[in-house]
């Protein structure tokens, strides 16, 4: 009986229970941009969305070992119908070749972030789903915090359609084609939940 009782003790020292793991929960602001920079062989054009209208939140967990922020079912939803090229044609042609009736939203999954200092230059990774296919991507931010709870990512990813299997179009007969390579600018401004 006494063996039985120190088998007990000594399985209850040497439990211990698992360290609870702090989550960040962050919103995306309403001024958060997204704009397309394109090209055809005749004049380039910007297809963007001024201001996010979602009520979309971001969880992170820090990964110290790895010196990353590491994301928990994280993603932003843009309602493709909503770029606005300036111009009604390319407007909706771009909004077509995005298939936008078929699939409504872009999504971008963030994957990882590496850790941030006061402000400077940070990679990470996201999933961008258009048109029903899904990448994954490095990006690199430009990363700034604003007050004591906001952070402010900028940063450019040079991307072609073709990554998504989308075909640019074409115009009278092939005379106009859109060209492949687009540039993505954003401008992600988040807000920590304390």
């Amino acid at each position: 009986m006494k063996a039985f009782f120190l088998i007990v003790t000594l399985t209850l020292i040497s439990f211990r229970p698992n360290e609870k793991v702090a989550v960040n929960t962050w919103i995306v602001e309403k001024n958060s941009t997204l704009a397309i920079d394109g090209s055809s062989n005749i004049n380039k054009f910007t297809c963007d969305i001024k201001e996010y209208l979602k009520i979309d939140t971001l969880r992170s967990v820090n990964d110290a070992q790895k010196k990353k922020f590491v994301f928990v079912n994280s993603s932003l939803s843009i309602d493709v119908k909503r770029f606005d090229c300036h111009h009604k044609f390319i407007t909706a042609d771009f909004r077509k070749m995005m298939k936008s009736e078929a699939y409504p939203n872009l999504r971008i999954y963030f994957v990882s972030l590496d850790e941030f200092h006061e402000a400077g230059i940070v990679k990470g990774l996201v999933d961008i789903e258009l048109a029903g296919r899904r990448k994954r991507m490095e990006v690199v931010y430009k990363c700034a915090h604003i007050g004591g709870s906001q952070l402010r990512l900028q940063g450019d990813k040079q991307m072609n359609f073709s990554d998504f299997q989308l075909e640019p179009p074409k115009k009278i007969g092939g005379l106009i084609r859109i060209n492949e390579e687009i540039n993505v600018h954003f401008d992600l401004f988040f807000r920590k939940l304390i």
